[in-house]
């Protein structure tokens, strides 16, 4: 009986000292505090990050900054994929946030600190019904490369608004949906993330529709975006952050990101690391003589419409692709040429999973052809370069 009274008491400390531990664990995780993307401006919020290496101080850490700096925390995650922990502080209306930055500088608690940025999608909506199909994917010789690849078993990143996930030529290339506006308003979808998805990856299987670039990769959506009805993708530091943080952890290894804005040394940080990671990032140029940021960032992808200082050109004007509610539409913007690109590498990481995208940018640069007197990528001819086997590109 005295040992069974023993293993009791045994068993009862064991389970009280399991408990301390989930306790001290649950006290050590770095908090995860938000708020929908688009509440944040950056006339009043500010993104600072701290070393993540002490979560247990973290809330200390955030109270010492309010008082020092009058400010208000009013979001908080970690970037584990850079080791550190983000607050979003929001200042007075009346407050000047130079003044601010300027002396978070030279705060040895602070590591970085930065405006909040805005972004936008790169498209103008065309919505003539009777617009004659540009044949796209004729024009960058994809017929023939999916004779070759078609994307099987490669995932894509799409940081965009919501791609409809019932759209019957995206139902079944959906791999999983992320939100990371958190406003419960992309649910069903929203017109530029949906559209640059069917680019990518719409189903060539269901005799309806239309047909992706990489009919067979798997799309993962991480929304950062948001969008109202009519307008262009708006997304902001905050936002992108998270999903290019989720990525990196992740290891989605191909990125599409049809958007841009200013330079934000926060995203250009996390940019890097993905690419360091060995992750390939497609960006678009933007509408402008000079590339956007991120297409801008040494290492990721541009692409363009006409191949201006390296870029990829790639069709970007009248493209028909997915809307949300069972519907099509036309699409322009450099925002397309992205989205074609991306397939484009989808259908060389098909074949070729090693690459990396330094050896893909390459292929890319060698694939470009002249039609039409205008440069375009030629996506078998870029299957060509990296492939291990004969490819005929010639029907």
């Amino acid at each position: 009986m005295r040992t069974i009274f023993f293993l009791v008491l045994a068993l009862i400390g064991n389970a009280a000292l399991q408990a301390t531990l989930h306790a001290q664990t649950l006290t050590q995780t770095p908090q995860f505090r938000l708020v929908p993307a688009d509440t944040i401006s950056p006339v009043t919020h500010l993104i600072l990050t701290v070393p993540l290496a002490d979560p247990v101080s973290l809330p200390a850490v955030a109270a010492a900054i309010e008082t020092r700096f009058g400010v208000t925390l009013t979001a908080e995650w970690p970037l584990r994929s850079i080791a550190v922990h983000c607050f979003v502080m929001q200042a007075d209306d009346n407050t000047d946030l130079d003044d601010i930055i300027a002396r978070m500088r030279a705060d040895a608690q602070i590591r970085t600190v930065q405006r909040v940025r805005n972004f936008e999608t790169f498209e103008n909506l065309y919505s003539d019904p009777l617009f004659p199909a540009q044949g796209a994917l004729t024009l960058i010789n994809a017929s023939l490369a999916q004779r070759y690849s078609e994307g099987a078993g490669v995932k894509v990143g799409v940081v965009d608004s919501a791609i409809d996930s019932t759209h019957p030529d995206l139902a079944g290339r959906i791999s999983s949906l992320h939100d990371f506006v958190g406003d419960n308003r992309g649910k069903s979808g929203e017109a530029h993330g949906t559209a640059i998805g069917g680019i990518i990856a719409a189903d060539a299987s269901n005799s309806i529709g239309m047909v992706g670039v990489a009919p067979k990769a798997e799309l993962v959506e991480l929304r950062a975006c948001w969008q109202a009805q009519g307008d262009p993708g708006r997304c902001n530091s905050f936002s992108l952050a998270r999903a290019l943080n989720f990525a990196i952890l992740k290891k989605i290894k191909l990125i599409n990101m049809s958007l841009g804005g200013p330079p934000d040394p926060l995203l250009e940080e996390l940019v890097r690391a993905a690419i360091d990671d060995g992750l390939i990032i497609i960006a678009a140029w933007g509408e402008d003589q000079t590339a956007t940021f991120p297409a801008s960032v040494p290492g990721v992808i541009a692409a363009g419409r006409f191949g201006k200082d390296h870029s990829i050109p790639a069709p970007a004007t009248d493209v028909i692709s997915t809307a949300p509610q069972n519907d099509y539409r036309y699409v322009s913007g450099s925002s397309v040429a992205s989205a074609h690109v991306a397939g484009v590498v989808s259908l060389l990481l098909a074949i070729r999973p090693d690459l990396r995208s330094d050896a893909i940018a390459s292929a890319l640069r060698a694939a470009v052809t002249v039609r039409d007197e205008k440069p375009m990528l030629d996506a078998c001819q870029a299957l060509r370069e990296v492939a291990e086997t004969s490819v005929t590109c010639l029907q």
